[in-house]
């Protein structure tokens, strides 16, 4: 037997980028508004936080340059559509779920906890071996991340995600976001001019 080649042909990942963030809006997002969740999470009843965030916006955007441009080579225009911040209190969680009617999405961490964990999930996997030796990208059905403060984590949209259980004894916050192509895009009957 000889192996020949490796073709990775699922795409999908995990980007993590540090934001120069010196401003402290802790006084801006601890006091918005939540809908009220009994056992889950809360999303703020702000649909576009960002817009009072210039300094975090503007870190946010230079990395979804970075990431279109460099990671994914690709010369577009691009609108964040949507911003908005999550509550998570001690012993909450979320729902796994996707960013339904978007491209790209992210999750920015303005505080720093050891319990505040994300986990992403790998759907491709169907079966489930509990004997691993190195856990990888092929043979993981989650992969657990534990953000530091002003970190920003961009991923496709269609990724299942969930925010563990609050292990901490303080709230958790963190603003996410979702993003489409500006302009001219797709083939065909799927051509799309999307114009903001």
């Amino acid at each position: 037997m000889k192996f020949l080649s490796h073709i990775p042909i699922v795409s999908n990942g995990i980007f993590i980028y540090d934001l120069n963030i010196k401003k402290d809006y802790s006084k801006y997002y601890r006091y918005l508004e939540y809908n009220k969740a009994s056992t889950s999470s809360s999303m703020s009843d702000n649909m576009s936080v960002l817009s009072k965030m210039p300094e975090v916006k503007k870190e946010i955007e230079l990395s979804c340059n970075h990431f279109i441009k460099e990671v994914l080579s690709m010369d577009c225009s691009y609108h964040i559509y949507n911003s908005w911040f999550t509550l998570t209190k001690p012993g909450q969680d979320s729902d796994s779920h996707v960013h339904t009617n978007s491209w790209l999405s992210g999750v920015y961490y303005p505080q720093q906890n050891n319990g505040f964990n994300i986990n992403f999930y790998n759907d491709f996997h169907n079966f489930y071996i509990t004997k691993i030796k190195d856990y990888g990208i092929y043979n993981s059905r989650y992969f657990n991340i534990n953000p530091k403060k002003n970190q920003l984590i961009l991923f496709f949209s269609n990724l299942r995600h969930q925010i563990c259980k609050n292990e901490s004894n303080e709230n958790r916050y963190s603003l996410a976001f979702n993003v489409l192509p500006k302009g001219d895009f797709g083939v065909g009957d799927s051509r799309v001019n999307f114009k903001f």
